[in-house]
C-alpha cells in the first residue's frame, strides 16, 4: 500500500514540470488571457444563507474577480435572511464598499417561496448581486463589454401579479414523518418522530402552533448475553401569539405541554405572558439586535416517578428573563444570550446561563472563531428518588442531577497565498476523499 501511495506521489511530482515544459514549449499552448480582468471589479462574498452557491457565482460573472479575503476586495457582499410567514425566505444582500468605493452602501432584497427548488435561489442571488455591482463595473475596464438584458413578464406572471384572495388567509401547514436506523453487530440505533405545524405571520400579528412526538430505543449486546435495552419518549405540543406594537415592542403569550422518559415527567403544561424589547428596529433584524424577552406564568408538573423532594406533582409560578445580542458585519458575526429561569415561590431553584459564538475576521487572512455555553443548574425538581443503574447513567436514559453544564469549542485560521479565487475546477469533486490529496 505504501509503495503505491509513492509511486503516485512520485508520479504527480514528474508530472508537474513536464506539463510546465510541454507548455513553455507550444506543444500546449495556453489561450492569450485578458489583461484587462485584472483591472475588473473586485468582489468578496459573505454568505452562509441556503442558495450561496459561491461556485455557480465565480462561473456566471466572469466579469467579477472574486477575492479569497475581503480586505482585498472593492465590495463586501453580505448576504443576510429570515423566514416568511409562509415558510420562504427574505433575503437581504448588501454591497459595502471598500477601498476606493469606501462610504457606498447599496441594498437590494428577495423573497422566495418554501418549495423553491437551489438552482432558482441562486439565481434570485445572482440577479440581485449583479444588479447591485453592474453600476460600478460599467465604469471599470470591463464596461465596454457589459450588456443588460431585460425579461419581459409573460401573461402568466402579470396575471399571478394581480392582488388575489389568499382562501388560507396567510395560514401554512407543515406535516413531517421522520427516522433512521443504525447498528452493528451488538448495537442498534433506532428513531421514529413526526412534526406537525400550522403557521400564520403577518405586519401585526405572528402564530404559531405546533406538535411533535419522537421515539428513541438503543439496544446492546452485553459480555454475558444479555441485551440491555434503553428506551426514551418525547411528545409535546406549544401554541404562541405575538402582537407587534411598533418598531422596538412586541407583546405576546405561550401555552405549552410536554412529557418526557428523560425528564421523568408524565405532563408539563405551562402558560405565560411575555414582552420584547429591541433596541434596533425590527428591519434590521438580519444585521444587529440587541433584544430583551422576559416572560412570567404558571407551569404545572406531573411526574412519572417520586421526586427527590418526595412530589408526584407541583404547581408553581416561575419566570424568565433572555437578553440577546446579535451582529453580522463585514468584520465577522457575534451572538451571545445571557438567559436564567426562577420559580417565584422558591428563589433558590433558578437556571441561569450565558451563550455565544463568535467568529471574527482578524485581519488578512486570518479567523478566530468560539462557541460555547456555560449554565448554573439548581432547578432540577423532576429528579426520580430512585437511583440508576450503571447501564442506565451510560445509555443516559435519565437526566443527572448535576449543578451546572457547560461546552466549548474554538478554532483559528490563516489563510494565505493568491489573493484571486475566481477558478472552479470540479474535476475529481464527486469521489469520495479526493478533496484529500
Amino acid at each position: 500500500m505504501y509503495q503505491l501511495l509513492a509511486g503516485v506521489v512520485l508520479a504527480a511530482v514528474l508530472l508537474v514540470p513536464l506539463q510546465a515544459h510541454a507548455q513553455t514549449s507550444g506543444q500546449t499552448a495556453a489561450p492569450p488571457s485578458d489583461s484587462t480582468q485584472n483591472a475588473a471589479l473586485r468582489a468578496f462574498l459573505d454568505c452562509n444563507e441556503r442558495g450561496c452557491d459561491r461556485d455557480f457565482l465565480v462561473t456566471e460573472m466572469v466579469w467579477v474577480n472574486w477575492m479569497r479575503d475581503r480586505l482585498d476586495a472593492d465590495f463586501h457582499l453580505l448576504v443576510t435572511s429570515l423566514t416568511t410567514g409562509s415558510g420562504g425566505r427574505q433575503y437581504q444582500v448588501v454591497a459595502i464598499g471598500q477601498r476606493a468605493f469606501a462610504g457606498k452602501t447599496d441594498t437590494l432584497m428577495f423573497t422566495t417561496q418554501p418549495n423553491d427548488a437551489d438552482d432558482t435561489i441562486r439565481r434570485a442571488l445572482l440577479r440581485s448581486v449583479g444588479q447591485l455591482l453592474l453600476p460600478h463595473a460599467a465604469r471599470g475596464a470591463l464596461g465596454s463589454r457589459l450588456t443588460i438584458a431585460y425579461s419581459p413578464p409573460d401573461s402568466s406572471t402579470l396575471a399571478s401579479a394581480a392582488p388575489a384572495n389568499d382562501r388560507w388567509d396567510f395560514w401554512t401547514y407543515s406535516i413531517s414523518l421522520n427516522g433512521f436506523l443504525n447498528g452493528e453487530s451488538q448495537q442498534t440505533f433506532s428513531e421514529v418522530w413526526n412534526e406537525l405545524s400550522a403557521n400564520r405571520t403577518t405586519e401585526r400579528w405572528k402564530v404559531r402552533v405546533g406538535a411533535n412526538i419522537s421515539y428513541n430505543e438503543s439496544k446492546f449486546t452485553l459480555d454475558s448475553g444479555e441485551t440491555f435495552t434503553a428506551i426514551r419518549r418525547y411528545a409535546g405540543g406549544s401554541a404562541l401569539a405575538v402582537r407587534s406594537v411598533d418598531d422596538h415592542w412586541s407583546l405576546g403569550g405561550r401555552l405549552s405541554a410536554s412529557r418526557s422518559d428523560f425528564s421523568n415527567t408524565d405532563l408539563v403544561s405551562q402558560a405565560a405572558v411575555a414582552a420584547e424589547w429591541n433596541y434596533f428596529p425590527y428591519k434590521d433584524f438580519t444585521r444587529r439586535k440587541f433584544a430583551v424577552l422576559y416572560t412570567v406564568g404558571v407551569r404545572d408538573l406531573r411526574y412519572r416517578e417520586v421526586t427527590i423532594y418526595d412530589r408526584l406533582q407541583e404547581r408553581r409560578p416561575l419566570h424568565t428573563l433572555d437578553a440577546s445580542f446579535g451582529a453580522r458585519q463585514p468584520w465577522g458575526e457575534a451572538n451571545i444570550t445571557l438567559y436564567g429561569s426562577q420559580y417565584l415561590d422558591g428563589l433558590k431553584y433558578y437556571n441561569a446561563g450565558v451563550w455565544g459564538n463568535v467568529e471574527v475576521r482578524l485581519g488578512r487572512g486570518l479567523s478566530f472563531n468560539v462557541d460555547g455555553r456555560l449554565t448554573r443548574v439548581r432547578d432540577q425538581l423532576f429528579l426520580p428518588r430512585g437511583g440508576q443503574s450503571d447501564a442506565e447513567v451510560i445509555a443516559r436514559q435519565q437526566a443527572l442531577a448535576t449543578n451546572y453544564r457547560y461546552f466549548a469549542f474554538f478554532g483559528v485560521r490563516y489563510q494565505f497565498g493568491s489573493i484571486f479565487n475566481s477558478v472552479v475546477n470540479p474535476r475529481f469533486g464527486n469521489i469520495s476523499g479526493a478533496d484529500d490529496f
